[in-house]
């Protein structure tokens, strides 16, 4: 027993000296429930980020042309509307896929095509936060290259607005949002069209019909539901969103978020809580988890369908705070958290190998070809330049 107690010392010294190369990072319950301890942590990992850029530039990114990725209500109001107008250009640019039925009618719905596709492979799995990082930068880039777009990436920190997600800058219906909530609709359970898991085992939020007011009110939704007999046909019909304060307070607040990042001491732990992953005992807690939460804040059709999802416009401000979540715990100690944890199929179901970092992530036509390790650094210049504020 003598050992044990030694051996047992050294490990709880050494977790101390980490904790302590952390920047002591134990926070008062208060500070994690209100965001102050978010706001601490963020700033760290930005500052660790933007000093190892300083130090070791790249011919693709360096501290002069660096991106800062900022919160929706602390971007101007005219890049805000900018912004939307980038959105609405892409869903008037031609759709990339060749050899799909008419449903897809423009380059916003070959990103939902691309998802569609690829759903299986990358959720619950290896590769769940590298290709959404790659897959929301590709949508920047399509904002920037065919839109002219040139103000900061937009995220939605969900905690902000867990006490009335109706009331939120995002959601508002006003010039500066992303359209408002549906039409209430006389039932207390409208669902979602296409399934996140769980879609219809709770009470549905404030509207659940068609968006009534501001942007996107003559947004026609083209294809989908994953449930259709044929999930690419086309299927016009108008975007439907059924905003859900309680979720958003449940799953996805900003206690939810910053002790999601704090109490993950290892890339597998961190997706596992990030997703709600019940093979992970830790994991449990978290129910649907801020991935979850996120998505059925919003809900409704197609931001309720799992395949379909990237059809909804705010898809990507949502995972954007997914992968701000993720750069967060990143940088928070880089020299460790360069890593992969979890096979290439969603909840290892058929049963597969490991993915790799040298596996090699194909998102053409929409997007590019890189490997998975080219994708860990958001300012390694290959492809990425960006951090959070």
């Amino acid at each position: 027993m003598g050992l044990v107690k030694k051996l047992l010392s050294l490990a709880l010294v050494g977790a101390s000296l980490r904790g302590m190369a952390l920047g002591q990072l134990d926070f008062p319950q208060e500070d994690i429930d209100s965001g102050k301890a978010l706001q601490s942590i963020s700033a760290t990992a930005k500052a660790n980020a933007l000093a190892r850029l300083e130090t070791a530039p790249t011919e693709g990114c360096n501290k002069d042309n660096v991106r800062v990725r900022k919160e929706w209500r602390n971007i101007p109001g005219p890049e805000r509307t900018a912004y939307r107008k980038a959105v609405e250009c892409l869903m008037n640019a031609p759709q990339v896929y060749e050899n799909v039925t008419d449903g897809p009618r423009s380059l916003f719905d070959s990103f939902g095509v691309l998802h569609y596709y690829l759903t299986p492979a990358v959720h619950n799995s290896a590769y769940f936060l590298l290709f959404h990082r790659l897959y929301v930068w590709t949508f920047e880039e399509k904002l920037r290259t065919e839109c002219g777009y040139t103000g900061a990436f937009p995220y939605w920190e969900w905690g902000l607005d867990a006490g009335s997600v109706e009331n939120s800058p995002l959601f508002d219906g006003s010039e500066t949002s992303m359209g408002s909530n549906g039409a209430k609709l006389n039932t207390s359970n409208p669902g979602s069209p296409g399934g996140f898991p769980g879609g219809g085992f709770f009470g549905g939020g404030s509207g659940g019909g068609c968006v009534t007011t501001g942007p996107f009110t003559n947004y026609t939704v083209n294809f989908g539901p994953n449930t259709a007999a044929n999930p690419l046909a086309y299927n016009p019909r108008c975007l439907k969103r059924d905003l859900n304060t309680q979720i958003c307070a449940q799953w996805a607040s900003l206690k939810n978020t910053t002790e999601t990042i704090l109490e993950a001491p290892d890339i597998a732990l961190f997706q596992a809580n990030l997703q709600g992953d019940f093979r992970w005992p830790e994991a449990r807690k978290w129910g649907f988890a801020v991935h979850g939460g996120g998505h059925f804040a919003i809900a409704g059709d197609p931001g309720g369908d799992f395949y379909f999802s990237p059809l909804e416009p705010v898809f990507y401000q949502h995972h954007g705070q997914i992968d701000r979540m993720y750069f967060i715990w990143q940088n928070l100690d880089w020299e460790q958290r360069q890593t992969m944890a979890g096979t290439i199929t969603m909840m290892n179901m058929p049963a597969s190998r490991n993915g790799t970092l040298d596996d090699v992530l194909d998102i053409r036509p929409v997007g590019g070809t890189h490997t998975y390790r080219e994708l860990l650094d958001t300012v390694g210049g290959s492809p990425f330049c960006f951090v959070y504020e």
